[in-house]
């Protein structure tokens, strides 16, 4: 039995939390365990990921085609599983569950950063080695993982091919060559273009310029890659270049880099290709926060919309899998009031207390104000993440950062926000991530019933046989409720019904095709006859709406991109009668 392994690259310490990403909830992530390497499936439905060093991995061991933790003592199973880790590690005191080279590939079904369902398929995908996805390979449902498998048994460093066959089934990983793979450490990265032509590896070699580096390897004549060529000065350093992602267009490469210039730890990197060579690229380009932190971000994997994004980062501890965007809303669709209270830590009571704010993550502060019956309110107009802190007489309170992009996500158009001053207490940054429930009175009763005032003089126009796409209207995610948010509008078309008792309208909910087309429909009409809900509630009358759901059977764009599939999600006004 060979012992030659790859592993694949994570680095897991520390603690922090930040705005506008989102940490993936579990099954998928744990508070225990490393969870590294996301990789979607070609159509973006599953989310394949690695966890390292659970007791909950795949025990088989295979010799001369037997599995030994099937037909071998459990004793004498555990001591040839300590020799295979002391082999691996080049250690003699290692306990194999714990050790960072125990990984296995497990699963989720994936929508718009939402988890649906776990699985960890079993052997062949999965053994008692290290096991990764790390790309996939072309549009099949095949992927590429770490190392290369023999029937008797035997590893050997580079990687392999899978096909995914059911939902906990894949095929036996067929080896990838590639010509003269010479790589001088354990660790190695890769990943594909979407027509298999190109691969990226990263990867310690001979001329590498430090601890790993970009290399490219190009498929030619019986799908044999070529050796790997250093992709030059430009995208490497003399330090850790690792985990690339190809983009599907093959115009950008992203990675992660420990060079300085960063915010700190490991930071993730894009650079774009200049020509048809594929060895000229731009200088990198360093995303900015909230993807990168001081600590360790690295294997981004970029979704075809260009903006959704997956990565690891161990900000708070473990390494996690997050979720976010490269671009935020240039615009908030409403203002969002903050009502801050300071606080003495000792009496609960309210502090006479400086109040600064300034734009998040910023080492400077735009502003403050003094707040002596310790309250002030601050309005989101932008939509610009802030950091807020209360100081007073060497008592400080903690830096507090507030994202109003999250805030309107969650419908949130009000909230408390305290802000504790103490003593002596070491100052570091902390995410105020607020809990919006009924008790905490997030979104402000009093807020609600002005909103929901009628508009008298808001008129929409309402034509017969016209059609109107409602803007603006939102609802809390896979549910009918409509947040406040939506209530403008609805007011608008509410005010309009009631001041026009002679028009008779449909409401008419559609959605994007993602998931069963029976709970679809059920979802759209559910969220029609909300609509409909309110505006009888507003001043329309029972005679004047119906409601009907159409799911996803009348679709506007392909569904091919998140952008086109939030353009089905809509809800639709048609005006059936209108005078006689």
């Amino acid at each position: 039995m060979k012992f030659l392994f790859v592993i694949i690259l994570f680095i897991a310490n520390l603690s922090f939390a930040q705005h506008s990403v989102h940490k993936m909830p579990y099954p998928v992530n744990t508070d225990v365990y490393d969870e590294i390497c996301p990789i979607l499936s070609f159509d973006e439905d599953e989310l394949y990921f690695t966890r390292v060093g659970s007791p909950d991995f795949d025990k088989t061991i295979m010799e001369h085609g037997e599995n030994l933790f099937e037909t071998q003592p459990y004793e004498k199973y555990q001591s040839k599983l300590k020799y295979i880790y002391r082999m691996i590690t080049q250690q003699n005191d290692v306990d194999p569950v714990t050790s960072s080279f125990n990984q296995d590939v497990w699963y989720s079904h994936f929508h718009e950063g939402n988890i649906y369902n776990l699985f960890h398929p079993s052997h062949p995908l999965n053994n008692a080695l290290p096991n990764s996805i790390c790309s996939h390979y072309g549009k099949d449902g095949s992927y590429v993982v770490i190392n290369q498998f023999g029937e008797d048994g035997s590893v050997a460093p580079g990687f392999s091919v899978v096909n995914k066959n059911t939902d906990i089934e894949f095929s036996f990983p067929e080896p990838i060559i590639i010509q003269d793979f010479n790589k001088t450490g354990t660790e190695v990265n890769v990943s594909m273009s979407v027509d298999k032509e190109y691969m990226i590896l990263a990867m310690q070699g001979n001329n590498s310029k430090g601890d790993k580096d970009l290399y490219l390897s190009i498929r030619g004549y019986k799908d044999v890659y070529s050796t790997p060529v250093h992709l030059g000065d430009v995208l490497n350093s003399e330090f850790r270049e690792a985990t690339p992602f190809f983009s599907q267009d093959k115009k950008k490469l992203y990675f992660a880099s420990n060079r300085p210039g960063g915010y700190g730890g490991t930071d993730i990197y894009v650079s774009d290709r200049l020509d048809f060579s594929f060895k000229k690229w731009s200088e990198p380009r360093l995303l900015g926060r909230p993807v990168n932190s001081e600590f360790n971000d690295s294997h981004p994997y970029i979704q075809v919309d260009e903006n959704s994004i997956l990565f690891t980062s161990n900000r708070e501890g473990t390494s996690d899998i997050f979720y976010g965007k490269l671009n935020r809303d240039e615009n908030l669709l409403y203002s969002i009031k903050i009502n801050v209270f300071i606080v003495k830590g000792e009496t609960r009571e309210r502090a006479n207390a400086q109040l600064y704010w300034g734009e998040a993550y910023s080492k400077e502060w735009d502003d403050f104000f003094r707040a002596r019956d310790g309250k002030y309110t601050y309005t989101f107009e932008k939509n610009i993440p802030m950091q807020f802190k209360a100081k007073n007489r060497g008592s400080e309170s903690d830096i507090v950062m507030l994202d109003p992009q999250e805030l309107q996500e969650a419908g949130v158009t009000e909230l408390d926000l305290e802000l504790v001053i103490e003593k002596g207490v070491n100052r570091v940054p902390v995410f105020k991530r607020p809990i919006y429930t009924d008790e905490s009175k997030v979104v402000k009763e009093e807020s609600k019933q002005e909103s929901n005032s009628p508009l008298k003089d808001d008129i929409m126009p309402l034509e017969a046989n016209s059609t109107i796409v409602l803007k603006n209207i939102l609802f809390a995610r896979a549910k009918p409720d409509v947040l406040p948010v939506s209530n403008k509008s609805l007011l608008k078309l509410a005010n309009t019904l009631s001041r026009r008792p002679d028009v008779v309208i449909q409401v008419e909910g559609h959605t994007d095709n993602i998931g069963d087309s029976k709970a679809l429909l059920d979802l759209s009409l559910s969220r029609a006859n909300a609509i409909r809900d309110f505006l009888l509630q507003n001043g329309a009358k029972s005679a004047q709406v119906k409601a009907k759901g159409f799911g996803a059977s009348r679709p506007i764009t392909k569904n091919r991109t998140e952008e086109e599939r939030s353009k089905n999600r809509r809800v639709e006004i048609r005006v059936l009668k209108q005078g006689e």
